[in-house]
């Protein structure tokens, strides 16, 4: 469910903290006319001036997102981009209502005819957009930009297609792992460590399992299949490993048949079979053992450990009864996925509207600035839409030994384990589920997803399906490629 504040609130809350900070109006913004990709560089300064070309004339961009639907929203994106026209006064920038994101394709193909995109927006699918001409290269901004370095090798090759760069991730949206301290404390096990390994994991739910009181140690055994594998991969072979996405995907195609994928599946069926991790449960299940087949047993207290998306899990921390935290991944890789973002190819100012992009996703300045007005605000803004998101992108310390963007995130206050260390060296190690960024990612979890559902439901193995589930990722992956390559021509 979507949270909106209203415009009156939104505004009592800021013109109140800026009061505390001394300013009787306004929030105080610094207005910075420099170079964000300092130093200022041939690329971005043509006339050679001191000053990047994007900064020397009167602009309006415009910018679109799925969690800005009414004209009356009051989101983090509307008080982001009001924050860069402060920082930048050239320009001006306007939010566009579009659509839901259910409808945003539809949505955007009515634009493109009315010749009406706006400068920056999110994406849906890549392969959505690439064949109707949408979306500008930004590979030569994207190669000229030094904090492009920084962003996190999980994620930097998301985006691109043909050797070309048409997209960026804007934030991380992690899968987060939820504990329910609790039911460790009944099973007289102790708190784990936020480093804790795989082991320890299968460990804790195969102690914290009563099947006489349907209570189970763990739910949302996918990872096994999806995130598993690169954790194994990664203890194999850390180059190797550290290349690799959700599914055993490394870039280039998806990897069935290494045989870190047979031990996932294989452990799959056994957390299954031996009771320990429940897939999933029938309105049958929780009505005999719960008396209602509503109830949701992880945020009712009768699951130990859970991986859950954020934007998914958090309109329900208020309701959980039971003390919990999250972790990172166990074995130090956490899964989720990002949003992206791109420019669109109609746009009449592409090195503003790829510097509003960067505001609005990896920019350390934007990424400061997007904490503090969480800070401030509070929980409601970043628990609209897609929340919790986190960086890309790691600039590192700084002369006073702060990390000052990650050092920002407010989330800690919702529970200590979304800010520590090792969270963040998860999503580093991240296995992503990439099906926005890459072409036929959709296809190959379609046609392998039957395979999967055999192992599940112990009718099949995965040395048996194997050479199948190859075959049919291989079919998927190049025949959706293959259709891309044919409408557009690379």
């Amino acid at each position: 469910m979507k949270k909106v504040m209203s415009i009156g609130l939104i505004v009592m809350v800021l013109l109140f903290l800026a009061a505390c900070k001394g300013d009787p109006t306004v929030p105080t913004i610094p207005t910075d006319t420099g170079n964000p990709t300092d130093p200022t560089d041939e690329y971005w300064d043509q006339n050679g001036n001191g000053i990047p070309d994007w900064q020397e004339e009167e602009i309006t961009l415009t910018y679109a997102t799925w969690q800005y639907t009414q004209p009356d929203m009051v989101t983090i994106d509307l008080l982001m981009i009001e924050a860069f026209a402060e920082k930048y006064p050239n320009i001006n920038v306007e939010m566009k209502v579009v659509a839901e994101w259910y409808d945003w394709d539809t949505a955007f193909l009515g634009l493109l005819e009315a010749n009406d995109l706006p400068d920056v927006f999110l994406i849906q699918r890549l392969g959505s957009f690439l064949p109707f001409n949408m979306l500008a290269d930004i590979s030569e901004m994207y190669e000229n930009d030094p904090s492009t370095q920084h962003i996190f090798e999980s994620v930097s090759g998301l985006g691109t297609y043909g050797g070309k760069r048409f997209a960026v991730p804007t934030f991380i949206y992690p899968t987060a792992w939820f504990v329910n301290l609790d039911l460790l404390d009944k099973a007289s096990i102790n708190k784990p460590g936020y480093d804790w390994t795989y082991a320890q994991m299968e460990s804790i739910a195969r102690s914290t399992t009563n099947l006489t009181s349907h209570e189970f140690g763990l739910s949302g055994c996918n990872f096994y299949s999806r995130v598993y594998p690169k954790v194994l991969k990664m203890q194999e072979d850390l180059v190797t490993g550290r290349t690799w996405y959700a599914f055993g995907y490394d870039g280039e195609r998806f990897n069935f048949d290494d045989p870190v994928m047979q031990t996932g599946a294989n452990k799959y069926s056994e957390s299954i079979q031996q009771g320990y991790c429940k897939p999933g449960f029938s309105p049958e299940e929780l009505e005999e053992w719960y008396a209602d087949p509503t109830f949701v047993p992880t945020y009712g207290g009768k699951v130990a450990i859970w991986p859950e998306a954020t934007w998914s899990a958090k309109d329900y921390f208020d309701s959980f009864t039971f003390n919990w935290d999250v972790y990172p991944g166990p074995g130090g890789v956490t899964g989720g996925n990002t949003d992206i973002g791109g420019v669109s190819s109609l746009s009449q100012h592409k090195q503003a509207a790829y510097q509003l992009l960067k505001w609005m996703s990896f920019g350390e300045d934007g990424l400061l600035k997007r904490f503090e007005i969480y800070a401030d605000v509070g929980q409601e803004l970043f628990q609209q839409g897609n929340n919790f998101p986190y960086p890309i992108i790691d600039y590192g310390i700084d002369g006073q030994g702060v990390n000052k963007v990650w050092e920002a995130i407010p989330y800690g206050g919702v529970a200590p384990g979304f800010v520590s260390p090792e969270f963040v060296e998860g999503l580093r190690n991240g296995a992503f589920w990439a099906n926005k960024e890459v072409i036929g990612w959709d296809a190959v979890d379609s046609a392998t997803g039957p395979y999967f559902v055999e192992i599940m439901n112990g009718t099949n193995t995965y040395a048996a399906l194997k050479d199948m589930i190859q075959a049919a990722a291989n079919a998927a992956l190049n025949e959706a490629q293959q259709a891309m390559k044919d409408m557009i021509g690379f």
